[in-house]
C-alpha cells in the first residue's frame, strides 16, 4: 500500500560511531529522510522496497514490547537503543507485527534500557572496576550497571543531538503526552508505561506503581 500519512513504530539500533545502524544488516541510518533499497545477498536485489517477497525496507514494530524483545544484550557493546520512527510511502504492513516502509525518519530516541545488561559483560567491568580502584576494605564498587550506563547515556545525547530528535526517558514521554503527539496509539502507550514502571490511564499522568 502507499502511505500518505506516515506510519508509526517501534525500533532497536545498534550505536557505531555516533550514528544508529541497523541491528540485523549493515546499514546506518542518515538525519532527515531515508530511502530504503534491498539489500538482500544471493539473489537479484527487488528494484524497489519494500519487495513482495522479500524482507527489504525500513522495519518497525507497532508494539514496544516486542521491539525490546529484539534487543540482544550479548553482543553489547556497540550499545543499543529504543526509538520510534515514522514510515511513509510505499508501505508493507506485516498484521499486528509491524510494517515496512519505504522511507522512514527517526522520530524519537529513548534512554531507557529495558532489556537486562549481559552477566559476562557485568562481570567483566566489576573486575575492571577492582584493579583499577583496588580492593580496599569496606570500598564497595558501585553497582556495574552504573558504571556502564553513564558512558552509554553520554553517547546517547550526542546520537540524538545529531540527528535532531529528542531523547526522552519513556515516562517522560508518556506522563508529558509526546507519545501521542508522535502517533502512537493509546493502547501502545500504555504497553510503553508499563515498560517504564508506571501507569497510564488515558490523559492522566502516570503514576508511580
Amino acid at each position: 500500500m502507499t502511505s500518505p500519512e506516515p506510519v508509526v513504530g517501534w525500533r532497536i539500533w545498534r550505536l557505531t560511531d555516533g550514528l544508529l545502524g541497523s541491528v540485523v544488516v549493515d546499514h546506518l541510518w542518515e538525519p532527515g529522510e531515508n530511502l530504503a533499497r534491498c539489500l538482500s545477498s544471493g539473489r537479484a536485489p527487488c528494484p524497489e522496497a519494500p519487495g513482495p517477497a522479500c524482507q527489504c525496507g525500513f522495519w518497525a514494530v507497532w508494539s514496544p514490547r516486542h521491539s525490546v524483545a529484539r534487543a540482544c544484550p550479548a553482543i553489547e557493546p556497540p550499545w543499543q537503543v529504543l526509538g520510534l520512527i515514522a514510515g511513509w510511502g510505499t508501505v508493507a504492513l506485516h498484521g499486528g507485527e509491524g510494517f515496512r516502509a519505504e522511507r522512514a525518519a527517526v522520530r524519537c530516541l529513548f534512554s531507557d534500557r529495558p532489556w537486562p545488561w549481559s552477566p559476562r559483560l557485568l562481570t567483566r567491568v566489576t573486575a575492571m572496576w577492582h584493579r583499577a580502584a583496588g580492593r580496599a576494605a569496606g570500598f564497595e564498587p558501585p553497582p556495574a550497571a552504573d558504571l556502564l550506563d553513564a558512558p552509554r547515556q553520554s553517547v546517547l545525547r550526542t546520537v540524538a543531538a545529531h540527528y535532531a530528535v529528542p531523547l526522552l526517558t519513556l515516562r517522560h514521554a508518556v506522563d508529558h503526552g509526546v507519545l501521542g503527539e508522535l502517533g502512537v496509539p493509546e493502547h501502545r502507550i500504555a504497553e510503553a508505561a508499563r515498560l517504564s514502571g508506571t501507569t497510564w490511564n488515558g490523559d492522566e499522568a502516570g503514576e508511580a506503581r
